[in-house]
Order: C-alpha cells, then structure tokens, then sequence
C-alpha cells in the first residue's frame, strides 16, 4: 500500500494541484446483480432495502474517502457487501489527508468521494485552486468530533479564552472543524489568526504530535480523539455537539459529469449509500459496526476505540466513564442550513470571496447548485430517513437563521 504524503493548503489559497494524486491504497467490492441476503466474511447478515434504480448504465465507481468515523457509511458499504448488494463494482481509494483527495478530485480520478461539508462548495464554486462541478446529495454523519486537548492543560484550560498562545490542530481549513473552532475563540475574545496557533494536519498525524508536544491539541474527527484518550496522551475538553448538537462534518459527494452521464448508476449508488447510513445509525448495530471498519483495508484501529465512538460509551480522560448516545450519528438528509452556515463562515475567514452574496437569496442559490435535495430525498424517504428540513440551527449559544446570514460573515471578536 502507498501513503500518500501530506500537501500544506493555506489559509487564502491551495497550492497548485499538479497533473495528478499520488498512488492510495484500493479496495475492491465484486460486481452482483443479486439482492438476495449477503452474508460478508465478517458474518453479518444484509439485504438491500431498496432496487437498484433500473439498468447502470456503468457499475465500475472509483470513491475516495479518509480513514475517519465519518466515513462509516461509506466504509460499511464496501465491508458488509451492501455495493455488491446493488449490483455495483466499487473501488474505495483511501487517502491520509484532505489536500491529497481534493487533488485526486479535481483531477477527474475519482467519481465520487467523501468530503468535508465545505470542500464541495470550495471546488464547485471555484473558491480556491482546482474546479469541478459537483453535486452533495448526503450527510456522511453529524457530530463525531471533539476538541482534545494534552494531558498537560487539564484543570487549566476551562474557558476559549483559555486557548491564548496555544498550538491546535485541524484537519484542513475547508473543514467545518476550522470554522467551528475560529467561531469559538472569537466569542471567547481571541483573534483565531493571532491569539492562537491554528495548524493544518492530517487527522492521522495528530496523536503523535500531541503526545510529544509538537501541539496543545487539536479539533479533529474520531476515532483519533479517542485514540489519544486509550494511549494517555490527551483528554476530551469538549464533543463538537456541545457546541452544534448536530452540526454537520463529512459529505458523500459525486462529480455532476458522473451523475449526469450516468443516472441511473447515480440514483443506484445513493441507494447504496442511504441503506448503509441507515443501518449504521441505528443503535444496536454500532458494535457490530465497529468490527467491520477496523481492519487495516479500512480504518485500521482498535475495535475498542471505534467502538467507544460509534457508541457514546466513552472515556474521557478525565477520569469519568461517558454515555452520549449521539456522540456521532448517521443522519444523510442534506439541509440547506448546513451548507449557507458553511458559505457564511468561509466568508467570514478569507476562505471564499464575498462579492455577489448580497442577500439571503444569494447563498441560498449558492448553496443550491451543489445540494442534490431533489434526488436524495425519495430515496431517503423509501429508506425511512428523516428529510424533514432544518429552518434554523443553534451554534455555541446563537441561533443561525439563513433568512439573515450577512451578519455571519462579520469577523467580530468578542472583547
């Protein structure tokens, strides 16, 4: 297996992409017609919800994704048979880091991926190097992400502002983990740019470097947050949901050429990936869940970590055993809140250009372009997913209403 090595993206730009990404490891699934019950060789028993949506017009899918937690539907898919299952022959290409699959995707070497929420609406819209048209028809998941801190600051840093002369770590700065982080230390009274260290790194990368110091912590996907706490380098200061209970972090994205070329392959692969999401959500499949993912072709972690995660049974590091049961949930309905908070945020950081957004109708037509509302939720509904949309979302404190998004985009620090 090649790893791919770690590409800096910068805070106003990314670099330049090149011709193409380097080599990641590939997973194969075997193409079947069948919708009959499938047992995997990890034993667990799965029969498609759903018909495929007619004839593919092309069953071969290459789908990029990092080897996180949010990536759990995507991940269980290929592990429990579920693309075979609608007769699709997928191909997972796994990648450390979020700079190296942006590069793979723009280049057209993959058909579909997982992304952080803001990345598609970065590369459909063109907000920084390297545009394809692109459209977010899931939620990979909600929550699944704390801020952990080294063992070092605990009993000392209890507040944001706490936070001065700190060096924290965030796995891109398209990520809802740099916006959700900078809007935190703001209302604490830091300038995020100034008052602290905000380091882009790989997710894989931040255990170790907390562990020897190299930062203070880092705001980062599982099940790296808990891998910290089980090795003793680190503890949980705070789940993402204590800020945005069910705020959005990952997306299922695929390429506008693929899905307009094929649709009835895109309609089939979403139906792949709903019944996965579904099944994974559900409780008394979180430990089995965990199982499948753990092995090296997948995440490649202790079961007992993912499992802790997938089933809010946790220990945070501070000596207390924790049950929250949505510390992450599978949820993939695509609501309009998340990607116009998402616009606002990227604005208000220097990471997307504010001219033409000059009204609430403005970011709603942004945001439209890249949601597939229309195409995911029939099936979602079949599936028994919740597509009721959120009208507002409550972030750190505030509610975030889209009718009214300019005053988010002002980059004000608390005093």
């Amino acid at each position: 297996m090649v790893t791919v090595g770690h590409r800096h993206l910068s805070r106003r730009k990314l670099l330049a992409f090149g011709t193409g990404a380097l080599g990641a490891g590939l997973l194969s699934g075997c193409a079947s017609s069948s919708a009959s019950p499938n047992i995997n060789p990890l034993g667990v028993n799965f029969a498609a919800s759903l018909e495929p949506a007619g004839e593919p017009e092309i069953r071969d899918i290459t789908i990029g994704f990092v080897p996180i937690t949010c990536s759990s539907p995507i991940i269980n898919a290929a592990a429990m048979g579920i693309f075979e299952q609608y007769g699709l022959n997928v191909t997972l290409q796994r990648y450390t880091g979020w700079g190296e699959l942006w590069i793979a995707y723009v280049a057209g070497e993959l058909d579909a991926t997982q992304m952080l929420i803001p990345m598609p609406l970065g590369i459909h819209h063109e907000f920084a190097a390297g545009q394809r048209d692109s459209r977010l028809p899931y939620i990979t998941n909600v929550n699944g992400q704390a801020i952990t801190l080294g063992t070092q600051h605990m009993g000392r840093v209890q507040h944001a502002a706490d936070f001065r002369g700190l060096t924290i770590a965030v796995p891109f700065d398209y990520s809802g983990h740099n916006l959700l982080l900078r809007d935190y230390l703001a209302l604490g009274g830091l300038d995020p740019d100034y008052d602290v260290g905000i380091q882009v790194m790989r997710p894989s990368d931040m255990v170790a470097s907390l562990n020897v110091g190299d930062i203070d912590g880092f705001l980062a996907p599982d099940p790296f947050n808990q891998r910290a706490v089980a090795i003793g380098a680190g503890y949980l200061h705070m789940l993402s949901k204590d800020l945005w209970d069910g705020h959005p972090c990952c997306s299922f994205t695929v390429a506008d050429d693929f899905a307009s070329a094929y649709p009835n392959a895109y309609s089939t692969l979403l139906r792949a990936i709903g019944d996965s999401a579904v099944w994974t959500d559900q409780a008394d499949h979180r430990g089995v869940a965990a199982e499948t993912m753990a092995g090296r072709a997948f995440l490649s972690q202790d079961p007992a970590v993912l499992s802790a995660v997938l089933t809010g049974e946790f220990d945070d590091g501070q000596g207390s055993q924790q049950s929250v049961e949505d510390r992450i949930a599978f949820r993939p309905f695509p609501h309009e809140t998340y990607a116009i908070w998402a616009l606002t945020q990227l604005q208000r950081w220097d990471l997307a250009p504010t001219t033409g957004y000059r009204s609430a109708a403005d970011y709603r037509t942004a945001a439209r372009e890249v949601l597939d509302i229309e195409t995911a939720t029939p099936i979602l509904q079949a599936l028994g997913a919740d597509t009721t949309p959120r009208r507002t979302e409550s972030i750190i404190g505030r509610t975030f209403d889209p009718a009214d998004p300019l005053p988010w985009t002002e980059k004000q620090v608390n005093a």
